[in-house]
């Protein structure tokens, strides 16, 4: 099917008065928007008859020198003639024999006394042969409107032909479409873009783009309409327009707004300000524009919540099971079903080999190519909704169509792989100086003990816990946090923001403070990682930073130590640390399988779990089923 519209062709039409500083659209404008279309009736028929570039050369001929650096009014007014000419145009259309493209030029000749028609005459064209032609031509399914050209400042960042195809249907009005920079690293494989367009010879403001998968894109928009639209102050980022989804791509964008000081060097995100203004300012920033800021209407409003670790955290982790997909046959009398929420999910129990049943799972993730599919427990925004997450393998796309949030009655699998599995891996994969099966981690010098997160990650998931329940971002790092034009806080991204466990948002702002800040500043060994850990077990246990710590990692634990006096804050009225680090641990678990991070980030973090495992326990190095843990020293108060 022809896919220009006459939309389109205004767009491009006005792109070229503008060239010319005409500032109206003429049936001249048209006709050369016509001739820009790559495969369209207009330049083939023409270009038949070997007078395209004549053409071209009498129309550039009779248009050069009628433009005027003098605007008169505002916009690109339609003449009389081309008012007439696009409702001739769209009344072919109506009649539903025409593509637009091919109406619009037929409106053209019809009309009959216009520039571009006197030039055929010239030429000596026969307007009624040429009409004909139109009519006969058979082309038009390969029409298609000239690519908005995409510049990318930043000479690491690399698009790929969807995202362009994407960011060029984000701006169809653009004449030039500029990616100033990347604004998060996107670890789920989303790009967030700082991007702006240029239309008609006017710079305009920048906007931040992301791209994601479309099913993302579109739970995004929903959740943004639930939970930022009319509950956040006016600091908060806004979704400009809808969704951009095209229908042959399993991309699609959404544009946030970007408030910016312009013509300054002012930082753009979190990470940038603490670069830049150190690590008092940061600390400021991250209790008054940040916390006291959003309180009032996320974490503020908080509530008794009774919940077990899995409810909010198993969605951190990897799938507890990746099965092979089966035909139903393949199931017997005797083979286990699985439910959604059930105790296999975080306690395990399902050997691989195994075949089981999948039964009343929904639907998350769908890829088509890879015919692959994830399910979990429910198609809520909740956390406890991403739990009992299951990859299946090799299922059959050619007889059987999948869409997220549909509930799935029936799946027939053999297990391939566990979550403790993939964890293994995972940790493999850090270069371990130590055995991954052991029951605790212990640093060179001995000082330290830690239990082995791969060994006790299952019985914290089993934890009760005695906290609140608020509004949360959800994915509350460096990145989502952009500076505005009075140095307060802009938040993007709300893919994941939902009612959950208030210190989520904390702990995970915390593990990317602590990748963003303190990583940087270590060697590329383990040995390094643990002299890191044990300035943040010292901090943790003390509330206060040993005199000879090195000037870059005591900045760098200012911050943390700010984040802690927030979580001090917001823990239940019980006052138990632990609510606190078990948040901690389950973040940090998930950092290895971040293959976009530096070997050092991913094996800090697997450190940074098992530190807090240690500190959410009791006297029993190995048992984390009883909260004892509190701080004696108020954070926010203690010097360094």
């Amino acid at each position: 099917m022809n896919s220009v519209t006459i939309q389109q062709v205004m767009v491009i039409a006005r792109q070229e008065s503008a060239e010319l500083k005409h500032f109206y659209i003429g049936v001249e404008h048209l006709l050369l928007a016509l001739t820009r279309l790559k495969g369209g009736v207009t330049t083939e028929v023409l270009d038949q008859r070997g007078v395209l570039g004549y053409v071209l050369n009498l129309l550039n001929r009779d248009m050069f020198g009628r433009g005027d650096e003098q605007r008169y009014w505002p916009d690109f007014r339609n003449t009389d003639r081309v008012e007439k000419i696009l409702d001739n145009a769209h009344d072919l259309i109506d009649q539903g024999l025409y593509p637009e493209d091919r109406a619009l030029f037929m409106a053209i000749l019809d009309e009959g006394d216009n520039l571009p028609v006197r030039i055929f005459q010239e030429l000596g064209i026969d307007t009624a042969a040429l009409r004909d032609s139109v009519l006969s031509w058979t082309g038009g399914s390969r029409v298609s409107a000239p690519s908005v050209p995409i510049t990318v400042e930043d000479p690491a960042l690399q698009l790929n032909g969807d995202q362009e195809k994407v960011l060029r249907e984000m701006f169809p009005d653009a004449g030039l479409i500029t990616v100033k920079r990347a604004l998060q690293d996107g670890y789920s494989g989303a790009a967030v873009l700082l991007v702006q367009p240029t239309r008609h010879k006017l710079v305009y403001a920048p906007v931040v783009v992301k791209l994601d998968d479309r099913q993302s894109i579109q739970y995004e928009k929903l959740r943004y309409d639930q939970w930022v639209k009319d509950i956040l102050p006016p600091t908060s980022a806004r979704i400009v327009d809808e969704p951009v989804i095209l229908p042959e791509l399993t991309l699609g964008g959404l544009k946030y707004t970007f408030v910016h000081k312009q013509g300054t060097d002012a930082p753009v995100n979190l990470r940038e300000y603490a670069a830049q203004y150190g690590a008092q300012n940061l600390a400021e920033f991250i209790h008054t524009a940040l916390y006291e800021a959003f309180r009032p209407y996320w974490w503020g409003q908080r509530q008794a919540y009774h919940f077990q670790v899995w409810q909010e955290y198993e969605l951190l982790l990897p799938p507890a099971l990746i099965l092979e997909a089966l035909p139903l046959s393949a199931a017997t009398a005797t083979t286990r079903t699985l439910h959604p929420k059930g105790a296999w999910s975080f306690k395990g129990g399902v050997p691989v080999g195994e075949i089981v049943i999948l039964e009343g799972f929904v639907a998350q993730k769908v890829k088509i190519e890879q015919r692959s599919l994830q399910v979990s427990a429910g198609a809520q925004a909740g956390a406890a909704d991403r739990a009992s997450r299951i990859e299946v393998r090799g299922i059959d796309t050619a007889h059987t169509s999948y869409f997220r949030g549909q509930t799935i009655k029936r799946l027939v699998g053999r297990v391939l792989r566990t979550r403790d599995d993939t964890l293994q891996e995972q940790v493999q994969a850090l270069e371990p100086n130590f055995d991954i099966l052991a029951q605790a981690l212990s640093d060179p010098t001995g000082k330290l003990s830690l239990p082995n997160p791969l060994l006790h990650y299952a019985r914290l998931l089993e934890r009760w816990i005695d906290g609140t329940l608020s509004p949360i971002h959800g994915d509350l790092h460096t990145g989502n946090i952009l500076i505005g034009p009075a140095g307060d806080a802009w938040l993007i991204d709300f893919e994941w923001t939902r009612q959950g466990h208030t210190l989520f948002d904390w702990a995970v702002l915390e593990i990317s403070l602590l990748a963003e800040l303190l990583v940087p500043l270590l060697e590329d060994n383990w040995d390094s990682c643990w002299g890191a850990i044990y300035f943040l077990h010292t901090l943790s246990h003390h509330g206060s930073i040993p005199e000879d710590t090195p000037s870059a990692v005591l900045d760098a634990l200012r911050a943390i130590r700010a984040v802690r006096a927030v979580a001090e804050e917001l823990l239940a009225p019980n006052a138990l640390w632990s609510e606190y680090y078990i948040a901690l641990a389950m973040c940090a678990i998930r950092v290895p399988s971040w293959k976009n991070r530096s070997l050092t980030t991913r094996r800090f973090m697997f450190l940074v779990s098992a530190l807090s495992m240690d500190l959410a326990r009791t006297n029993n190095p190995l048992d984390i089923d009883i909260d004892t843990i509190k701080t004696a020293t108020d954070l926010r108060h203690t010097s360094a």
